[in-house]
This record gives C-alpha cells, sequence and structure tokens, in this order.
C-alpha cells in the first residue's frame, strides 16, 4: 500500500464520470445530510484537511468474477439513495473505494449531481412537488467575519453553501447572489474567472474573492490525499475494509454482516436482490424497512442464536440465505400485505420486530401463498389481527428485542411441532407471562389505554380491537370525537348553559378526557360524512345509533360529560379486558 500523489477535485470528478472511481459491493448507502454536505465545502474553502482516501486498484482480468457500484450521481431521499451497478467488462482498470466514498459522494453531488429531500410537512410521495430537486449554491455576498461573529453562534462556518431550487436561488438582493457550485467546472483559469465576472456584474471584491476561492480548491489545489493499495487479492481488499470501518462509526454492524452476505451468495446479486425488496416495500407500503430488517428475518428463520451479530452470519448461512430468498422474500411482502389490510400505516404500525413471528408462522407452515386472500384462512387471520393489536400495545419489542423475538419464536416452533392448526397466541401469551414481557392484563394497564390521546401512535390498535367490524382493508375507517373536540372551549361551553365549577372543571378542560380513548370512536366512511361536528346526541338520535355497539351510556348531552366519562370508561374497560384477554 502507498501513498500517491493528491488530485484536484475536478480530477476526481472526472474520474467519476468515467467509472475510474467505482465501489464495491460491501460498500453501504449514502447517507450524508445536505448540511453535512454543505459543511465539507466551506471547510475545504477554509483549507482545513478532509482525510485520506484508500483506493484499490482491479484489472480487468481481476473483475470478472466481482461486483462494482459507480458514485451516486443523484440522490433523492429515500428512493434514490443507492449506486447502480456497472458493468467492468471493457474498463481494462479502474481504482474501487474502500475508504472516502462518502466524502467521494458529497463532492459529486455538490459539484455535478442534485440533491433532493422532502419538504417540511408534505407526503412521501417520489414527486418533485414532495421531493424537489436541489442544487448546491454558494452566496457570493456572504462572508462570516470572525473578529465580528466570534459569540453568533456555535457555528464556525465561513462562507454560505445551501441546496437551493433554481427559482430560490434567482431570487437576487443585497444579501445573496447565488452561484450554481457545478458551474465552476467549466471556469478555467483567470481568463475565464474575468470574463465570468463581467458577464454576471459581479463588481463586488469580496464576491470575487469568493468565487476565485472556489476556483482554485476545485481546479488548482490538489486536495484528495489517497493510498492506493495495488494487490490483486479481493480477499486481502475485504479484510482492508472491514478493519477500517469495523472501528468507527461509519459502518454499522449491519454493513458488516451485508459484506459476508455479498460475499456468499454465488448466483443472485445479494445487494440487488436485499436492497431491491427494501425499496419495493417502502415504496408499496410506505414502512421504514431497512436492510437490518430483512437480515433479522433470515436469523429468526434459520439461526439459533438471533442476536444480530456478524458471527452469526457465516458463509455457510449466506449460502442457505441466498438458496431460500424467493421463499423469504414472499414471505416478507405478504406479512406487509397482511398488517395493512388490518389497517395499520407507518406512523401507527409502532413495532416492525412484531412482523417477525408472524413472517416465521406463515414460511415454515407453508402458508405463504395468498394467506391474505384466502377464504380458508379469515379465522386465523382474526387470531394474528388481534395478537398484533395486543402485543403492540403491550409494546414488548422496545429496548433489547432480541429475548422476546427469541421466546416467541421459539414458542411458536414448538406448536408447529405439535402440528397447531392456528397461530399460537395463547401459547405465546403463556410463554411471555413467565418474563418481564407479559401480556397479561391487569386494571391498571387497561386504565391507562383508556387515556391514549388521538394523536397517539396507539390510538389506532386499541380502537380497532373495539371495533373490528369496519373495512379496515380499504381503509375506510376515521377516528372521531364522540362530543365534538370543537365543542370543548368556554364559548361554547358558555352557549350551551354550561357553568364551570370545581365538580366538573377537570372534564371540560382537560384532555385528557376529551381528546383521549375515552372520547374517540371509530367510524366508515358513511357514518363520519353523517357525524362530522354535529352533538352526539343529534347524530345517535337522527340516524338511530346502537349505543351498545358503539359503548356509549344513555347521558349523550355535553352538560353530562363528567357522568358520560365515568359510565364510557366502565364500558370500555369490560370491553377491552375482553378483547385483549389472549
Amino acid at each position: 500500500m502507498s501513498f500517491f500523489p493528491p488530485l484536484s477535485i475536478a480530477d476526481a470528478i472526472e474520474k467519476i464520470d468515467y467509472n475510474q472511481y467505482l465501489l464495491p459491493a460491501i460498500q453501504r448507502d449514502f447517507v450524508w445530510s445536505s448540511s453535512k454536505i454543505e459543511m465539507l465545502f466551506d471547510s475545504l474553502m477554509q483549507g482545513y484537511p478532509i482525510g485520506s482516501m484508500l483506493l484499490w486498484r482491479v484489472n480487468g482480468k481481476n473483475a470478472e468474477n466481482q461486483r462494482f457500484y459507480g458514485i451516486l450521481r443523484k440522490y433523492r431521499e429515500r428512493f434514490l439513495i443507492r449506486s447502480e451497478e456497472v458493468s467492468t467488462k471493457n474498463i481494462p482498470s479502474f481504482e474501487v473505494v474502500l475508504d472516502g466514498q462518502q466524502r467521494l459522494t458529497a463532492l459529486y453531488l455538490g459539484i455535478k449531481g442534485s440533491y433532493a429531500y422532502k419538504g417540511y410537512n408534505l407526503a412521501w410521495k417520489d414527486t418533485e412537488y414532495s421531493i424537489p430537486t436541489r442544487y448546491l449554491y454558494l452566496n457570493l455576498r456572504y462572508k462570516k467575519n470572525k473578529r465580528n461573529d466570534l459569540n453568533d453562534s456555535d457555528d464556525d462556518r465561513m462562507y454560505e453553501f445551501t441546496f437551493l431550487k433554481p427559482e430560490e436561488a434567482s431570487n437576487e438582493n443585497d444579501n445573496n447572489l447565488w452561484f450554481k457550485v457545478g458551474d465552476i467546472l467549466g471556469i478555467k483559469g483567470t481568463s475565464q474567472l474575468n470574463t465570468c465576472f463581467r458577464k454576471n456584474n459581479i463588481v463586488d471584491d469580496e464576491a470575487q474573492e469568493i468565487l476565485s476561492r472556489l476556483h482554485d480548491i476545485v481546479h488548482l489545489e490538489k486536495l484528495i490525499h489517497y493510498y492506493l493499495e495495488e494487490s490483486s487479492d479481493f480477499t486481502r481488499a475485504l479484510n482492508i475494509f472491514i478493519r477500517i470501518n469495523s472501528g468507527g462509526i461509519s459502518l454499522s454492524y449491519s454493513d458488516l454482516v451485508m459484506s459476508t452476505t455479498i460475499m456468499g451468495w454465488m448466483i443472485l446479486d445479494a445487494k440487488k436482490e436485499i436492497n431491491g425488496l427494501v425499496d419495493e416495500l417502502v415504496k408499496e407500503y410506505g414502512y421504514p424497512v431497512n436492510k437490518d430488517f430483512i437480515l433479522r428475518t433470515y436469523l429468526v428463520l434459520y439461526s439459533d442464536d438471533i442476536k444480530f451479530r456478524v458471527q452469526n452470519f457465516s458463509l455457510k448461512n449466506a449460502k442457505e440465505f441466498e438458496q431460500h430468498w424467493e421463499e423469504i422474500r414472499s414471505a416478507i411482502r405478504e406479512v406487509f400485505q397482511l398488517v395493512t389490510d388490518f389497517g395499520y400505516a407507518p406512523n401507527t404500525l409502532t413495532s416492525m420486530n412484531a412482523l417477525l413471528p408472524i413472517v416465521y408462522y406463515l414460511y415454515k407452515t407453508d402458508r405463504v401463498k395468498d394467506f391474505c386472500q384466502k377464504t380458508r384462512y379469515k379465522e386465523e387471520r382474526a387470531v394474528i389481527k388481534r395478537w398484533i393489536h395486543v402485543v403492540l400495545l403491550h409494546q414488548i419489542f422496545g429496548g433489547q428485542a432480541e429475548g422476546v423475538l427469541k421466546a416467541i419464536r421459539d414458542t411458536i416452533k414448538k406448536e408447529i411441532a405439535k402440528e397447531a392448526d392456528v397461530f399460537p397466541a395463547k401459547a405465546i401469551a403463556t410463554r411471555l407471562a413467565k418474563t418481564n414481557k407479559s401480556i397479561t392484563v391487569d386494571e391498571e394497564f387497561i386504565q391507562g389505554l383508556l387515556y391514549t390521546s388521538k394523536d397517539s401512535r396507539y390510538a389506532f390498535p386499541i380502537l380497532a380491537l373495539l371495533f373490528p367490524h369496519l373495512d379496515y382493508k380499504n381503509r375506510d375507517f376515521h377516528l372521531d370525537h364522540c362530543h365534538p373536540l370543537s365543542h370543548f372551549n368556554e364559548k361554547k361551553l358558555k352557549a350551551k348553559g354550561i357553568v364551570l365549577n370545581d365538580d366538573n372543571r377537570d372534564y371540560f378542560t382537560d384532555w385528557d378526557y376529551f381528546n383521549s380513548i375515552i372520547n374517540l370512536q371509530m367510524l366508515d366512511g358513511n357514518e363520519n360524512k353523517s357525524k362530522n361536528a354535529k352533538d352526539l346526541k343529534t347524530w345517535v338520535t337522527d340516524n338511530s345509533i346502537s349505543l351498545k355497539n358503539y359503548y356509549l351510556p344513555k347521558e349523550l348531552d355535553l352538560i353530562d360529560f363528567p357522568t358520560f366519562v365515568e359510565k364510557r370508561s366502565e364500558k370500555l374497560v369490560r370491553k377491552l379486558t375482553e378483547v385483549l384477554t389472549l
């Protein structure tokens, strides 16, 4: 391994364009935020070192049995975060980045690529509206004065680099003159710089100084320092990669595990298959799935020890994983469809680990194909639906989940061996009763559920247990206040002749009463339209609503809300105790 003469940033960008810098299959996805890229460029402008890269020279003949990937050219949050495979068949030789991928990708995205991230409070949709494409710009009218701004903040940036939409960058004023960083590639030398100044009316000395500095760090200064490993031994290169990355935070445990999986798959491309499934699940269902979930699924299915550690992923295990990949993939997809049919969404499915026992059960009992549709599995789907509501409400997968996952997995395994013909929810409850992850219910637990707010992620499973008849598969359901939320303000209460006193004040002013399960119900689309913001009593009378089905007491006038709270709470406690007892 030797230290080679450094390159300019422009030289490095050109090497990326011509696929002279590639990534090994064991490299991770790009993870830097836009602000971190902006900070990198500020560091370069201030003359700070950005570390050395480690490259591995590969000749075409030695690359036949390996997969390599290009540097990411465009980033779109959640939807485009990883590189595409590059065919090296017609590339005589190239250099593989063993260390420095994040920095090199950041430089490319800032200078020649783009970085798109979701706008505030917008939906996760792969559209320009939700996730607009942004380019890196440099403000030629801003340079921090260190003497005057020492106490400004902890931010020590001197220059203002920002990812902007083109229309945002076009807004010039006394404080902003945005220059697209990528345009510097077409400006080489003093003559072209002066032409740029004249053409763009850049007359201010400081603005010219800032742009000149950008030109120098891209074209003139040799800032890309690197070591080059010239051995043709792939195993040596892999060991170097793992040793460099496992000591820090730049590579997670799952990345190291993934590298072993990639090495062990002989026919399929592990990276493409696993990342492809992750992308499908994110795009189709919206759940925040990652490769860790896929790798842990394999452990639950095939390893006695399900702890997420490198030694549990040998080359032998990787080959077994590849051999059963299509079946495992199908089981995972079926379970995501199942919980979506149950009415869950990304904001209400509070633990991905809760899905793993269901994947295990369907996979090991050969129930994967059409489990969500077949009539003969209808009752079993109801059992699983109730079980997942219960375990999520008990929050048993918080903290270190391996212990409870193994206990559940081993229980299912025993019940399958006994030829159980239904998902063993009761057996799991019995097993967990002996641990600190019990899913048995008591009065304190039930009372706690009643005060779950409408905005809580746990409101959905509670109401789904209370109102199991709705069409959750087609998402025709709405969380609704029995007594409209808008009625709980001083003006409305006064208009209805309700005088607050020491006895009733808490009921009418405390959100724990009027914005919790106590005052919530689940309605279908038609019911929700008919209810709207009507008085509860008017809605019940006009639509002949069954008090029993909605756990409503006879006291429906708003003035009787304290009594409503007490009596409805009693009804809800009885029902929840019944449905939560497996």
